[in-house]
């Protein structure tokens, strides 16, 4: 009976001492954005959509570097190069993720999301990935 309750204890202490990490407490535990901004209903959304989808490629931080990344090249964008990500359209972004890169002159890796997400999902998903470089 005392290995029950021993081995309980023992492991939600592992699990506190092996999950800290050296994050501020203002950074989101699943992603680097700055999370001291209130998250909107929309960005909570596209969360959910580019873990599901995006994060594949693009990581879960948005820096390219998901674990499929290593099989492509060119490599996936990198959402926390604010400069690039301020030089582009709402307009652009949704375009890119609707029509996946071959239909926007980029990577044809890239795959068309159109008819897999509705156009308010590719939206969720523009205002979630605009974080990423708004945490800078």
């Amino acid at each position: 009976m005392k290995v029950f309750i021993i081995i309980p204890a023992v492991c939600v202490s592992l699990n506190i001492l092996c999950c800290s990490e050296n994050r501020s407490p203002s950074q989101d535990r699943t992603s680097g954005i700055d999370s001291s901004r209130s998250i909107t209903y929309e960005e909570r959304q596209g969360k959910q959509l580019y873990i599901k989808y995006c994060s594949v490629c693009h990581g879960q931080e948005g820096e390219g570097d998901g674990f499929n990344a290593f099989n492509l090249d060119p490599k996936p964008r990198d959402f926390t190069d604010s400069t690039y990500m301020n030089s582009l359209s709402g307009e652009r972004l949704i375009e890119t993720i609707t029509e996946g890169g071959r239909g926007v002159n980029r990577s044809p890796l890239m795959p068309s999301w159109n008819g897999r997400l509705s156009g308010m999902e590719i939206e969720y998903i523009v205002s979630y990935i605009r974080r990423f470089s708004d945490s800078e």
